[in-house]
């Protein structure tokens, strides 16, 4: 056996910069493998100059989906939310139900044929591991689901911006061959951009991206992530506008809130944790193939039946939400109504439609707190149902999006709170978190789960 001594590698022959500097392959003048000051700020005008692109291109791309939005509202109930936060106001029920039954009809052949012709759809974290995600495909289901959600499926608008976003990124980082931490961030960013520009909600978006997509903080991401985000709610701003998407009374710290933070928060966190678990199911059993041909409509005619009685059952959540915000509705209607949209946000993913789960889950926190606050209210009646409802919201998404400073952060731009409204917010949403990782490991519920941004 040879017992010759291995050979020292030398300084410069392959190491890099670290991966998180953005410095890769940027070697100095002495060939030390250290990329030069000069290096370094090219690369940094480089990325600032691609984050610019990308979140115009984003807000385009948001303004150009609502406005389509709009104008199929406008067909199927003769306004669109523009006017109105009330859109099912004065409709019939048969308007209703003969609007989503024929876009169910459409929808399933429109899925069926653009799953069969077109090219395989990547989600985000696909575009951000590096696989291409192409154009036509990417935005014709986009603009499809922006289609259906107008016309009352019941599922968030906010997937197409985001995958639309995360396209024009992914498009741009291998046009550009672009290093891959570059590109991870940036497709990370537009897809939080996305999210950001369709509802006006600039530091949610970069939000989303730091704290579900990237998992990580360093100052090159918030530095993208953020630019990104504004520059693309600026430029959506001019069709999305700039007032908060929901009406509510401001949420006060008092000890009150602080107590009804601690129940909700616990109550609402575990069925957070329950609904992540069924629409994992949903995504990952989502049906495929010719049978969404059959699927598709039948779910959509569900829904539609279930809307004669329950007209806000239908769309992103929005509707749903607010009879719960600014209304005072009775526990009856409130459960019945959480029930009804639960089961239309699985009945439609799980049928092979395409949508977020970000407004319905907002939109069922808000019920589930207002029915808690049914009951709890007695005891404190110094505060209103809509604290309750508040409350819920920031719980239930704090533990269904897995991101309890995201759930925080668009609970306040939605319903735009004040500062008065966080210590409740975050006590809400700290204890849904705690109570949702307790339930998950007695639940035995896995921690990765399949959702509309990295479905495979």
């Amino acid at each position: 056996m040879s017992s010759e001594p291995r050979p020292i590698p030398q300084p410069g022959a392959s190491e890099r910069a670290p991966a998180d500097s953005g410095d890769r392959g940027e070697r100095g003048t002495k060939g030390t493998g250290v990329a030069t000051p000069q290096a370094r700020l090219r690369r940094l005008a480089l990325l600032c100059f691609y984050t610019l692109i990308v979140g115009v291109g984003t807000g385009l791309g948001a303004a150009a989906l609502v406005k389509t939005m709009q104008m199929v509202e406008l067909v199927v109930y003769g306004r669109h939310e523009g006017m109105t936060a009330h859109l099912t106001a004065g409709t019939s029920a048969s308007q209703r139900f003969w609007g989503i039954t024929i876009a169910g009809l459409l929808a399933g052949g429109a899925y069926y044929l653009l799953q069969k012709k077109g090219k395989p759809i990547r989600s985000v974290t696909e575009g951000m591991q590096g696989k291409p995600m192409p154009v036509l495909s990417t935005l014709i289901n986009a603009f499809l689901q922006m289609i259906t959600v107008a016309a009352g499926a019941s599922v968030g608008r906010e997937n197409a911006p985001r995958e639309l976003g995360a396209m024009m990124s992914s498009q741009l980082s291998h046009r550009l061959e672009l290093d891959s931490e570059t590109r991870r961030i940036l497709v990370a960013a537009a897809a939080g951009a996305g999210l950001g520009a369709i509802y006006h909600i600039p530091l949610a978006g970069a939000i989303f991206a730091v704290e579900i997509l990237l998992g990580s903080i360093t100052i090159r991401t918030m530095m993208t992530v953020l630019a990104c985000s504004a520059v693309a709610t600026v430029t959506s701003g001019i069709v999305v506008g700039n007032d908060p998407l929901y009406a509510t009374i401001p949420l006060s710290e008092g000890w009150g809130n602080l107590g009804a933070a601690l129940i909700v928060g616990a109550l609402c966190g575990v069925l957070g944790v329950i609904f992540r678990s069924v629409i994992s199911r949903a995504e990952s059993n989502k049906t495929q193939g010719p049978h969404m041909l059959w699927t598709i409509p039948a779910a959509f005619i569900v829904v539609g039946l279930i809307s004669i009685e329950l007209p806000t059952v239908l769309g992103n959540g929005r509707l749903a939400a607010t009879e719960v915000l600014i209304g005072r509705p009775t526990l009856a209607f409130a459960a019945a109504l959480l029930v009804a949209k639960g089961i239309a946000v699985f009945l439609t993913l799980r049928s092979g439609a395409v949508g977020g789960v970000l407004t319905p889950g907002f939109a069922m926190g808000a019920l589930a707190g207002y029915c808690i606050g049914v009951f709890v209210q007695p005891f404190m009646p110094g505060l209103p149902a809509s604290d309750f409802a508040l409350l819920g919201c920031a719980s239930f998404l704090s533990t269904s999006m897995a991101a309890p400073l995201f759930a925080v952060i668009v609970t306040i731009e939605f319903t735009g709170q004040t500062s008065s409204a966080y210590l409740a917010l975050f006590l809400a949403a700290a204890t849904a978190s705690l109570v949702g990782r307790a339930a998950s490991e007695t639940m035995k519920i896995p921690l990765n789960v399949t959702m509309p941004w990295n479905r495979p």
